[in-house]
C-alpha cells in the first residue's frame, strides 16, 4: 500500500510544482485575455498569452541585450494587472467548466508531479535548454556559448521557455512543468472537442459545465486521444503541445469561416488575430511546425475558396494578415540562427541529404511501411483518412460547416504526411527510411485533428440516431468515473520512470553530481547498456559530455584497456555495469547489478564508492 501510495504524492516539491504550473497557467490566461478582447474563444485564453510570450522574448532575445529575467517579470506584473481587468470585464480566466475539469484529472496530476525525467530526449535537450535559459538569461550564441550540458541550441525555445517562466515564480529549476503543463494542454483542448461534439449534435454549449460534460470534455484529451501515450504526455517533449496547438488553430480557422459566413467582420477580424497568436506559439516550439503552419493555412484557404458564400478577397486577406506574425518571428529566429549561431557546428538541426543520395528508389516500400503503421494505428489513421474522404466529396459537391472542418482537418494530415514522406527520402538513411523511423510518433503533431474530426461526426451521429432526447441519468457519470478510475488502476504503467533502470540511473547521477567537484573528469564503462546511463549523468551533472563504452562500441579486453588507458590521472570511471572484460581491465572483482565508481591507485584501479539495489 505505501508503494502504491508513492505513485500520487512523494513529497512537499510536487505541491510546489503543481502551485507553480497553476499561477503561470492563470497569467498566461490573463494576458490571452488582455490580447484579445471580449470575443475571444476562452478555451485558448493561456495559448494566446503563451503567443504574447513568444513575441516578447523571440525579438528582444535575439535583437537585444536585455537580459531574460527583466522580460520575465515585466510579463508576470503585466499578467497580475491583466488579471484583474480580464477578470472584471469577462467576469472569468477561464472556459466554463475548467475547475471541474482541474478537479477531474487531480489524480493524473499527482502523478505527473511525483515523475522524474527520465526518458532519453528530455536530458538532450528538452530539459538541458531551459535549464540554459535559467543560467544564462539569454538565448545561446557565440558570445553566450552552451558549457554545461549538450543540446541543439538552434532549436526554436517557446517550449522552453514556460519551463524557464516557470523556474523564475518558483525560484528554481522546475523540472517537471512540461508533464504538468501537457496535461494542461489538452484539458483546454477537451474542452474545444466537447463543444465540436455538441454543435455536431445540434446542440449549444452550455454556461455551466456539468460534472458529466466535463469528464466526457477530459476524456476527449486522454482516453479517447489515440496520442496519449504516457512515454510522450508525461514527460518534457514540445509532442502534445504541438498537437494541441495545431488542433486549436483548425478550429479558430474554422470559426473564422464561419464569421465570413455569418459577415461578422468584427468576429472574423478578432478570430484571425487569435489564429495569428496560436501560430506565433506553433512557429516556434519545433522546426518542422512550419510545416504544420503552411498546411493549416491551406486547409482553411482551401474550404474558404470553396465556400460560395465567403469572399475570396477579404479571405485571403484576413489570412495573409494572420500568417504574418508567425512569418516574420520565423525569419527573425532564422536570422538569429544564421548570426549569432553560426559558429555552432549545424546547431542540432535535420539536413536533407545530396540528391544523389536521396532514397528515390525505395518510395513504394516506405509507402507500403507507412501504411503497416497507420493500420496499427487505427484510432488516429481511421478518423483521418474519412476526413480525407469527406473532404474530397466537400470539394466536388459542397454542403457548409462540417465540408469546412474535414477540408481543414484533411489539409493538416495531408500536407504533414506529404512532408513525412519527403523527409525519408531525402534526410534519412536507407534503413531508417524503411522502416519509417518514428512515424507515429510523427504524426502524434497531428493526431488531435482526428479527435475534432470525431468528435463533431459522433455528434452528428448522436442526432442522427439518437434525437435530442436527454441522455441516460445512468449513463451520465461515466466519463466522470473513467477519468478518475483510470489514473487510480493504471498508476503502475503511468509510473514509467520506475521501469527498467531508471531509477539506478537517476540515482546514481544525482550522487555523482553532489560527489564529483566539476573540474574531475569522469568516464563511463557500460558494456551492457544504450549510452542512457552516461546521457542521464551528464545531464544530472551538468557537463558536456562524458566518455563511455557501451553496448554500441566495442567492449573486449583490448578495447576496455585502450579506453582506461586515456582516463586522465586524476579521472574516474564509473562502472555502470560489469563485464568479465570490465574486471580484468580494471583488475577488480565486482559484483553484476551493481554500481561502482573508481579511481586509479598507483598502476591499478580501486573502487571509491559502491552502490547495491535498489537504487531507489
Amino acid at each position: 500500500m505505501t508503494q502504491y501510495f508513492s505513485y500520487f504524492v512523494e513529497g512537499s516539491e510536487q505541491f510546489v510544482l503543481l502551485a507553480t504550473i497553476a499561477t503561470l497557467w492563470v497569467g498566461l490566461a490573463a494576458l490571452g485575455g488582455l490580447a484579445t478582447g471580449r470575443r475571444h474563444v476562452m478555451e485558448a485564453a493561456p495559448i494566446y498569452g503563451w503567443g504574447v510570450i513568444s513575441l516578447v522574448f523571440v525579438p528582444f532575445g535575439t535583437l537585444t541585450a536585455i537580459p531574460f529575467s527583466f522580460l520575465a517579470w515585466g510579463l508576470f506584473g503585466l499578467a497580475a494587472i491583466g488579471a484583474l481587468y480580464v477578470y472584471r470585464r469577462d467576469g472569468a480566466l477561464f472556459a466554463p467548466g475548467t475547475i471541474k475539469m482541474a478537479a477531474l484529472v487531480l489524480p493524473l496530476l499527482l502523478i505527473a508531479s511525483t515523475m522524474m525525467a527520465s526518458q532519453w530526449d528530455e536530458f538532450s535537450h528538452w530539459l538541458p535548454a531551459p535549464r540554459f535559459l535559467l543560467q544564462t538569461d539569454a538565448f545561446p550564441s557565440a558570445a553566450n556559448p552552451v558549457t554545461g550540458t549538450q543540446m541543439l541550441p538552434a532549436y526554436p525555445y517557446n517550449w522552453p521557455l514556460l519551463t524557464y517562466l516557470a523556474s523564475k515564480l518558483a525560484g528554481d529549476f522546475q523540472e517537471g512543468a512540461g508533464r504538468i503543463l501537457n496535461v494542461a494542454l489538452l484539458m483546454s483542448f477537451g474542452l474545444i472537442a466537447a463543444r465540436l461534439a455538441l454543435h455536431g449534435a445540434g446542440r449549444s454549449f452550455p454556461g455551466t459545465v456539468s460534472w458529466p460534460l466535463a469528464g466526457l470534455a477530459l476524456m476527449a484529451g486522454t482516453l479517447l486521444n489515440p496520442s496519449f501515450v504516457q512515454k510522450v504526455v508525461l514527460t518534457a517533449y514540445a509532442d502534445t503541445s504541438t498537437a494541441v496547438i495545431v488542433a486549436f488553430g483548425a478550429y479558430i480557422g474554422w470559426k473564422l469561416l464561419d464569421a465570413l459566413v455569418e459577415s461578422d467582420d468584427a468576429g472574423a477580424r478578432s478570430l484571425a488575430w487569435q489564429f495569428a497568436l496560436s501560430m506565433v506559439v506553433l512557429i516556434n516550439i519545433k522546426q518542422v511546425n512550419l510545416v504544420l503552419l503552411v498546411s493549416l493555412l491551406a486547409g482553411i484557404c482551401l474550404a474558404g475558396l470553396r465556400d460560395p458564400l465567403i469572399r475570396n478577397g477579404r479571405l485571403i486577406g484576413l489570412l495573409a494578415a494572420a500568417a504574418a506574425p508567425a512569418l516574420i518571428l520565423y525569419l527573425v529566429w532564422r536570422l538569429y540562427v544564421g548570426t549569432a549561431m553560426a559558429s555552432f557546428p549545424g546547431g542540432g538541426e535535420a539536413v536533407f541529404m545530396p540528391l544523389d543520395q536521396w532514397n528515390i528508389g525505395i518510395i513504394p516500400q516506405i509507402l507500403g511501411q507507412m501504411l503497416v503503421v497507420a493500420g496499427k494505428k487505427i484510432g488516429h489513421f481511421g478518423p483521418a483518412f474519412l476526413a480525407v474522404g469527406f473532404a474530397v466529396h466537400g470539394l466536388i459537391r459542397f454542403r457548409g460547416s462540417f465540408d469546412r472542418l474535414a477540408i481543414i482537418v484533411a489539409s493538416g494530415f495531408l500536407g504533414y504526411n506529404a512532408f513525412m514522406l519527403l523527409v525519408y527520402v531525402g534526410s534519412f538513411s536507407e534503413y531508417d527510411a524503411l522502416r519509417v523511423v518514428s512515424y507515429w510518433r510523427y504524426n502524434m503533431h497531428v493526431a488531435l485533428l482526428s479527435v475534432l474530426f470525431g468528435a463533431f461526426g459522433a455528434g452528428w451521429l448522436w442526432r442522427r440516431f439518437l434525437g435530442d432526447g436527454p441522455v441516460d441519468r445512468r449513463l451520465a457519470f461515466v466519463p466522470v468515473a473513467l477519468v478518475l478510475v483510470a489514473p487510480l488502476i493504471f498508476a503502475p504503467k503511468l509510473r514509467f520512470d520506475l521501469h527498467e533502470d531508471k531509477p539506478q540511473f537517476n540515482g546514481v547521477a544525482f550522487d555523482l553530481a553532489h560527489m564529483l567537484e566539476p573540474e574531475v573528469p569522469l568516464h563511463m564503462l557500460d558494456p551492457q547498456g544504450s549510452g542512457e546511463a552516461a546521457v542521464i549523468a551528464r545531464y544530472r551533472m551538468n557537463r558536456l559530455e562524458i566518455p563511455r563504452v557501451t553496448g554500441f562500441h566495442k567492449r573486449d579486453l583490448a578495447a576496455i584497456q585502450r579506453f582506461l588507458d586515456k582516463v586522465e590521472s586524476d579521472g574516474q570511471v564509473l562502472v555502470q555495469s560489469v563485464s568479465e572484460p570490465v574486471e580484468q581491465g580494471l583488475g577488480l572483482d565486482l559484483e553484476p547489478g551493481h554500481v561502482y565508481l573508481t579511481g586509479r591507485d598507483g598502476e591499478g584501479w580501486k573502487i571509491l564508492h559502491h552502490w547495491s539495489p535498489p537504487f531507489r
